[in-house]
């Protein structure tokens, strides 16, 4: 059953960047659809990630260092909520704490950003253009699909990435279209097909986190959205199975609506990938996750 004390209100902790602001104001508004007339209170704070703009993902000391703050705040009370974007939390959350909900998934893929033209596929890079990324997937596959390219590290929120960009930091970029829709963004851009380029796990979903022990607290939400729902509990799975994060060039989508999953694995340096998509055929998510990392295991490495 609900706790009563917890629904008079909701304290909600997150990151202070203006991309979680907004998320956190798009879970506050089902938050009232689901609990009306609760209070709801934010903590706004600075992660070891916001901490260390100089560093790749690659180069972060540990996982999570953009939500660990947020969910210390979670376990010692101060809030009841730490709203992340899911790819961002790592697959083994800290004792005590769960993913309770997730919200609708927001546009999923990769945009390339660019100043004025922008060309018309990862594939077509002009030689030496720089694109701006310090994700390890996205350089990879860069590298892969563009070997004349030269992806250059580049780290910030999307308006600083943005910005970096106008003022020939680079010449392209690669950011989550989520981010940028959701920030009112409107900048030069392509989508890079998901089928081609499946994007990080989780990605484009915002995901809930409090004690594991008021999961059902929250079930209202994972009802209201269950494709997402689906898609994250697929998409864990495939990651706890495969043992990915930000260190691998790694990405992978489940698609409830076609009860299917793109993933695919690049070589570092971009010689080489493998790619798959596989049927759910009536697996569970968890299970259908797992399945997936099999089968991208046993997948055949392709040179470019």
């Amino acid at each position: 059953m609900p706790d009563a004390t917890l629904l008079r209100s909701l304290t909600l902790s997150a990151r202070g960047s203006p991309l979680s602001r907004v998320q956190v104001r798009l879970a506050e508004e089902e938050l009232r659809r689901h609990f009306p007339g609760t209070e709801l209170r934010e903590i706004w704070l600075t992660t070891t990630g916001d901490r260390s703009r100089k560093m790749g993902f690659e180069d972060l000391p540990t996982p999570g260092v953009f939500e660990k703050e947020v969910d210390e705040a979670v376990l010692d009370g101060r809030a009841d909520l730490g709203i992340h974007s899911l790819k961002d939390i790592p697959t083994d959350l800290p004792k005590g704490l769960a993913i309770v909900a997730a919200l609708a998934r927001g546009p999923s893929g990769d945009l390339l950003v660019g100043r004025d033209k922008v060309p018309p596929t990862i594939g077509r890079l002009p030689s030496g253009a720089r694109v701006g990324t310090s994700s390890v997937r996205r350089r990879a596959m860069v590298l892969y699909h563009s070997p004349e390219a030269k992806p250059v590290p580049l780290r910030g929120n999307v308006g600083t990435r943005v910005r970096k960009l106008e003022e020939g930091e680079c010449d392209l970029l690669l950011l989550a279209e989520a981010g940028v829709t959701r920030l009112g963004l409107h900048p030069p851009s392509r989508k890079i097909p998901i089928n081609l380029c499946p994007p990080a796990p989780g990605q484009g979903i915002v995901a809930l986190v409090a004690r594991a022990d008021r999961s059902e607290t929250f079930s209202g939400l994972r009802d209201a959205a269950p494709y997402a729902w689906w898609e994250l509990l697929v998409e864990r799975a495939f990651l706890q199975e495969i043992g990915g994060g930000c260190s691998q060039a790694l990405g992978g989508q489940a698609n409830r609506a076609l009860s299917s999953f793109t993933a695919a694995e690049w070589a570092e340096d971009g010689h080489a990938q493998r790619r798959i998509t596989v049927s759910s055929r009536g697996r569970r998510p968890e299970e259908f996750g797992r399945y997936v990392a099999e089968q991208l295991r046993e997948a055949p490495w392709v040179e470019r």
